[in-house]
Order: C-alpha cells, then structure tokens, then sequence
C-alpha cells in the first residue's frame, strides 16, 4: 500500500470508529454489566403532591354551603360536586356542610388520596328521624310568686340565738 491509500484508510477507519460513539452516546450511557449483579431497578414514580375531595350533596336541588372552621371552601351547586384541593398527607379537614331548611353535618375527609364525599342532608322537619336524636326539653316556667295554683315559698329557717343575718338587699344594707 501506498502512504496516501493507507492514510486515507487509517481517516476513514477513524472516522468510522467517531461515528460509532457518536451514536452509542445519543442513545445515553450503556451500564456495564458485570455478572453476578442484578440489572438496575428505575426510580419509584412519586405521587402528585396535590389530592382533589370531591363533595356531592343529598339531595342536589339546593346551595350548600362546605366551611372548614371560619373558612368557606366553597358552595356545592345544585347537580355539581364541590372540588377541593389540598397537598397530599396535610391531616383531616373537618367538615361543617350547611344548608337552609336542613340539620347541619359535621363531618371529616382525609388527604391521604383523592376521595369522594357524599353526604345526605336531612329536612329539620325529619331530624326525629336521626340516630342519637334527642327532644328538645320544653322552656321552664318562670318563678311566678303570686300565680294562683303555685305553693308559697318555703319559710325562712331561724337562726340561732347570737347569729345575726346578712342582709337581703341594698334597701337591709342602708338601713344598718
């Protein structure tokens, strides 16, 4: 071979030899493999940082209303759920769904996930009906001293000899 024929070989050899990395380095880093190692395990994919509530209401014609403590969360407007959304593993909310004509309820949704809440409104007129429901103590009279039909208070106790009574009213206490 001649000198040019045989550096022309050697170029293109080495050019060749270029465009073979270049290629294997576009398709990323290969990992050696070595035997008695087991291949690479891929990263575990991590949840979305973010969990959506969904809030649906019974029965579904009315506004109601979704606070958690002082703060308002939203309205759950008739036929559509309420949508909340709060970072994932942030603790319970605690729930007070209100709606007019209705009981209020009281209730509790977790981020651990997305979750839907569905809650069941009962009519004031139906809270009879509710487990733990207990009837409301009618109102006390008032104390009616000269009501006919009433006993007269029981008398006085007398004191002792030597005790003096402490007065009764601001009229005894400016007498003395």
């Amino acid at each position: 071979m001649s000198g040019r024929t045989s550096a022309a070989l050697i170029a293109s050899l080495a050019l060749g030899l270029c465009g073979l990395g270049a290629v294997s380095l576009a398709q990323g880093p290969q990992p050696a493999l070595r035997p008695g190692l087991p291949p690479a395990v891929p990263a575990p994919v991590t949840p979305p940082a973010i969990v959506k509530i969904q809030i649906t209401t019974v029965p579904t014609q009315k506004k109601v209303f979704v606070s958690w403590g002082k703060k308002r969360l939203g309205i759950v407007e008739p036929h559509h759920p309420l949508i909340v959304q709060r970072p994932r593993d942030s603790g319970p909310l605690d729930l007070l769904i209100t709606c007019e004509g209705f009981v209020p309820v009281q209730t509790r949704a977790y981020t651990f996930g997305d979750s839907k809440l569905a809650v069941k409104l009962t009519p004031l007129d139906q809270k009879n009906t509710l487990l733990g429901y207990r009837a409301e103590l009618p109102p006390e009279p008032p104390p009616d001293a000269g009501a006919p039909g009433t006993p007269p208070p029981p008398p006085p106790t007398p004191l002792p000899p030597g005790v003096v009574a402490p007065p009764r009213g601001p009229a005894d206490a400016g007498a003395r």
